[in-house]
């Protein structure tokens, strides 16, 4: 996280590569996250039905307690990293400070969401399988919409860095 120390990220010519490719590696983890969930559970409202609750018609299981704490547990640990890292980097890069506090509040809240409402929608309602697809979808658009603002705040000249 030296990073975190560098006065002028943007210019520092060992970080400047290292953040991008972090970046890089960021933005594709998330687009492929949301690939694996759709494959594994869906992301639909009644292919997570189907998955929560199973489908007699159509032979299909539920999933096992077991299955969804191992998934709720990796989605917790990978959540922490991605967005604790993304979010250390955006703030460095934006430099607007409202823009800054929203967007990285918004995506926060939102994952910490979609942690409660995936187990909520499994031991207490189907009600909450909507709101967690929402909570889902908000998140992982908002860490992508932040890596690709951080990626344009570090390798696109502002106004502030022609000065």
């Amino acid at each position: 996280m030296k990073f975190t120390l560098v006065k002028d990220v943007k210019h520092d010519s060992l970080m400047r590569p290292l953040l991008g490719g972090l970046l890089l590696f960021i933005f594709l983890f998330l687009t492929a996250d949301i690939f694996l969930k759709d494959d594994h559970i869906g992301l639909t409202p009644t292919t997570l039905s189907q998955t929560l609750f199973g489908n007699e018609e159509a032979f299909i299981e539920p999933v096992s307690e077991h299955f969804l704490l191992e998934l709720m547990h990796s989605d917790i640990f990978f959540m922490m990293m991605t967005l604790l890292t993304l979010s250390t980097v955006y703030a460095r890069l934006c430099q607007n400070s409202m823009l800054r506090l929203v967007n990285i509040n918004v995506t926060m809240v939102a994952a910490l969401l979609a942690i409660l409402l995936l187990p909520s929608a499994y031991y207490l309602s189907a009600h909450f399988i909507l709101p967690y697809i929402a909570a889902f979808y908000l998140w992982h658009l908002m860490a992508l919409m932040m890596t690709l603002a951080s990626l344009f705040y570090l390798f696109v000249p502002q106004k502030s860095d022609l000065n």
